[in-house]
């Protein structure tokens, strides 16, 4: 039995016909005068390299269409997700604090359990004073000075919301006349600044009846303020909100949500 080609498969090519004549032998050159045809295996090759060829097209603009398309609809279901996320802010009390030094505060706070960055510079230390920033759950420390370090409103809506909601600061600035305890925060969840107003209050244990004032101040902040006695010291609070749009330029952010600031002079 005569076993099959497979060079002459593989390259297209029938095996040259050898013709004797007489004495003579020379080869059939009939398959000269036909037309060119590729080999069987350049054949194979170019069906191959079209293959791979229109894999990488549609693989190319699935990315494209991903990317144009699918992109700012993930990255807005992502923002609404962060925004929407039920975390803790855990606010401290900052009547709490009165009459405490600063590592005494710094043990209270992280006594709750909260991821708590000390960010207090060399020349808050050296006056005396405190700056710490509790970190929302989930919320790593790499990740928050990483956007702490670029900036909040460099980062995108979504990393900015993840970032912003469940967080604050807090500052203990001290001085001849007295200390000062400082609160800020992003209140998210309000509608107005009258509401924003009300629930820090409520969560410093302000009552509404020690309020003296109340308005818009002269940067345009709404504003309560009054006086509460703490252990027999009398300590002046002030509530102030600002929309959150006056502070970070960020789209995508709640239309009534709030910056605010607590104080509480002593």
């Amino acid at each position: 039995m005569q076993l099959p080609d497979f060079a002459s498969f593989f390259s297209g090519r029938k095996p040259v016909k050898k013709i004797q004549d007489g004495n003579l032998v020379y080869l059939d050159g009939a398959p000269l005068l036909g037309a060119l045809k590729l080999p069987r295996v350049a054949v194979i090759g170019m069906a191959v390299l079209m293959g791979v060829a229109a894999a990488l097209g549609v693989w190319a603009f699935s990315q494209y269409y991903d990317a144009t398309a699918n992109a700012p609809k993930r990255a807005q279901e992502e923002l609404q997700a962060n925004l929407s996320r039920e975390v803790d802010l855990g606010l401290p009390v900052l009547s709490s604090f009165v009459g405490a030094d600063n590592q005494a505060i710094i043990a209270a706070v992280e006594e709750t359990g909260a991821t708590i960055m000390n960010t207090t510079s060399e020349d808050e230390a050296d006056a005396g004073d405190l700056e710490l920033a509790k970190l929302p759950e989930g919320v790593g420390l790499d990740q928050a000075a990483a956007v702490r370090l670029q900036g909040v409103t460099k980062a995108s809506p979504a990393e900015a919301a993840l970032l912003l909601n469940g967080a604050w600061t807090m500052n203990v600035v001290r001085s001849n006349d007295g200390v000062s305890y400082r609160l800020h925060y992003c209140d998210l969840s309000a509608t107005s600044a009258e509401s924003a107003i009300a629930a820090a209050m409520a969560a410093e244990g302000f009552p509404a009846e020690t309020a003296t004032e109340a308005g818009v101040d002269d940067a345009g902040n709404n504003f309560q303020a009054g006086k509460i006695d703490v252990n027999g010291t009398t300590c002046t609070w002030r509530v102030s909100v600002c929309p959150l749009s006056a502070v970070y330029d960020i789209s995508g952010f709640p239309e009534g949500a709030q910056y605010v600031g607590i104080r509480l002079t002593v």
